[in-house]
């Protein structure tokens, strides 16, 4: 998926911890050829090659939950995090590769590809239409989050639940180490001082943070992040850094995406409709604001 996973757990005995991890990293990399848009025989890359033909496709199990997931969050967030963004993605990837600015007729062409209202899923018989030509799905967004709530189901099932999955700097929590109330998680500001941490004592949630620290474009002496707005085809230039508490792993990852890419201003009015979900963002202009139970 792009990005190492690091697994923390406490287990009765090695032998039951190296079966355990095992099966963990085994069932990353199933869920890998699953959801990849890399690799060309994924599920999913099979399924974004029947975009516009009108064809139903047959979707396993876990590619219909994520979609499931999927698109319940575009709708909570406006569409502001959206599977369906692949051309965006893949335009922007291209251009960073090759060091250009897309045109706006290249940025158009792609826009028109994407929209989550354009999956169409049919929970009975487990299909999946995408009906324009060109959709092709991309789940960057959510599919660490996904992968660490299946891992640490799979530990579950060795008996292990004081567990803690860091992928790629996504976190998903289980229960509290022994003697402990929870896992310390550091998180950072993210403002001009780079030194201001807060120390958090958590459990049972997932922490997804967001921003373009390390990964952005400049032209013409503007910073746009690789973090796309799929309403507009274009980096985010507010750079806002996000930082998200939720139930669980997948749903972290999709709100940190969706609620960098709304800022403060939308920000404020799409966290009144979600329960159990910490927001902490901060704007590169200085402005801030957190959820009172942040």
């Amino acid at each position: 998926m792009g990005s190492e996973f690091n697994l923390v757990f406490y287990a009765p005995h090695d032998s039951i911890a190296k079966v355990a991890s095992d099966s963990v990293f085994k069932r990353i990399d199933y869920l890998n050829t699953i959801l990849s848009d890399y690799l060309d025989g994924s599920e999913t890359n099979r399924l974004s090659a029947t975009a516009g033909s009108g064809k139903a496709f047959l979707a396993g199990p876990i590619l219909f939950d994520i979609l499931q997931q999927s698109v319940h969050y575009s709708k909570q967030t406006k569409g502001t995090f959206d599977v369906s963004v692949g051309p965006i993605v893949q335009l922007w990837r291209r251009a960073l590769r090759r060091n250009y600015f897309p045109d706006s007729a290249q940025i158009l062409e792609a826009k028109q590809c994407v929209g989550y209202k354009k999956i169409r899923l049919n929970a009975k018989n487990s299909t999946v239409i995408l009906t324009q030509k060109g959709m092709r799905l991309d789940f960057g967004g959510i599919g660490k989050g996904y992968a660490a709530d299946d891992a640490l189901r799979i530990l579950r099932y060795f008996g292990i639940s004081a567990a803690f999955l860091d992928a790629g700097g996504d976190l998903t929590i289980g229960e509290a180490p022994p003697q402990k109330m929870g896992w310390e998680i550091e998180v950072s500001s993210g403002g001009k001082d780079s030194t201001a941490k807060r120390v958090l004592t958590l459990k049972n949630c997932g922490v997804a943070t967001s921003g373009n620290t390390y990964r952005f474009m400049e032209h013409k002496g503007v910073k746009y992040s690789h973090i796309v707005d799929p309403r507009t085809g274009v980096g985010l230039t507010t750079h806002t850094r996000t930082t998200v508490i939720a139930p669980n792993g997948t749903a972290a990852d999709a709100l940190a995406t969706a609620f960098s890419v709304l800022g403060i201003k939308e920000g404020k009015k799409v966290a009144k409709k979600l329960k159990s979900v910490r927001i902490w963002l901060l704007e590169q202009n200085g402005l801030e604001w957190k959820t009172a139970n942040f």
